[in-house]
């Protein structure tokens, strides 16, 4: 055999076992070749430059990206988490933990720590391991109980179980997250059981949130549309500022101006000045479908401490750079 098709036959095995995922021994039947002899061509192929392995360590950090993100946004910490994993449940797991490292730095004996309600605040909580070493935190959350189903929004139980991991005492909230009228807000606000919650959201050392995302500009198979954006600029320009996501149930806009005062109004929640009084604010996010948020949410200038994932982070800081955004903050 030449060496020509000795190089054709390393390709054809290489891609039938690394990509197609196929054993040595279905190869070697449907080439017609030795098992023994698949093995050395796998070897030929590794020495030969054909074959490289490549492993994304989801524990490593990409400093670069970290350097450029904590530069652009001033933030005091960032992770960027190696992945090509595109998977988002999966990719929420990975960065959540990642954050966990992070946040352990900030939590102290008698701390006061918040925390937020959705996928990735509870994914966050679940890979907190429990810390032995810890005790007097107090755990509260962060907005009032929502109305979905899923675990994630039930809060007061969330707060319940990470106060067994940290050994703190958890603070309950019996309020719904959004009311009717500002005077309905105003009454729970200044109600007898809202009071020791209200002066623990003043007195806040470390925050933990995500950027939600709205549906309206979520990202369709890791592309935004450049009109999409053009309109979204243009609204802002018109000072007809839309949200791109929320913060504690608060609605921001891509330049990180908090808008919709009808919506924001009558949520009930820990407020944006506790939120910049915070010690630190800990945003956890994954996923090209919050591009968009995840702008916003750094440019309101609460998050301090950002986690995400590397896919993520280097579309943030394409769609930043672009001239329509960056000419805005």
């Amino acid at each position: 055999m030449g060496k020509m098709n000795d190089l054709q036959l390393m390709v054809q095995v290489s891609k039938m076992y690394y990509l197609k995922r196929m054993t040595q021994a279905q190869i070697a039947k449907e080439v017609g070749i030795s098992r023994p002899a698949v093995s050395i061509l796998l070897s030929e192929a590794m020495k030969g430059g054909l074959i490289e392995i490549k492993i994304k360590d989801p524990s490593a950090n990409n400093d670069k990206l970290s350097r450029i993100l904590a530069q652009k946004f001033s933030l005091k910490e960032c992770r960027v988490v190696p992945t090509t994993i595109l998977d988002e449940n999966a990719l929420l797991k990975i960065v959540a933990s990642q954050a966990v490292g992070l946040a352990k730095e900030a939590i102290e004996n008698g701390g006061t720590l918040g925390i937020a309600w959705g996928k990735s605040c509870y994914a966050f909580m679940q890979a907190f391991p429990r810390a032995d070493g810890l005790f007097g935190v107090d755990v509260v959350p962060l907005t009032g109980g929502s109305n979905l189903a899923g675990i994630e929004f039930q809060l007061n139980e969330t707060v319940r179980m990470f106060a067994e991991k940290l050994n703190g005492t958890p603070h309950f909230i019996y309020a719904p997250a959004m009311v009717e009228t500002a005077e309905d807000k105003a009454m729970y606000m200044q109600s007898t059981y809202m009071g020791p919650l209200v002066e623990k959201w003043k007195n806040l050392d470390l925050a933990v949130i995500t950027a939600g995302r709205d549906p309206a500009y979520r990202m369709e198979e890791g592309f935004l549309g450049r009109r999409m954006l053009e309109d979204l600029i243009a609204c802002v320009n018109k000072n007809n500022r839309r949200p791109v996501g929320d913060m504690c149930a608060l609605h921001f806009d891509i330049t990180g101006a908090f808008v919709d005062e009808e919506h924001n109004d009558v949520v009930i929640g820990v407020g944006k000045d506790n939120l910049m009084a915070a010690g630190h604010v800990l945003c956890v996010a994954s996923g090209l479908s919050r591009v968009l948020s995840v702008i916003g949410a750094l440019n309101t200038g609460v998050v301090d401490i950002l986690v995400i994932d590397e896919n993520t982070a280097k579309t943030v800081l394409e769609i930043f750079d672009d001239g329509l955004v960056k000419c805005l903050v």
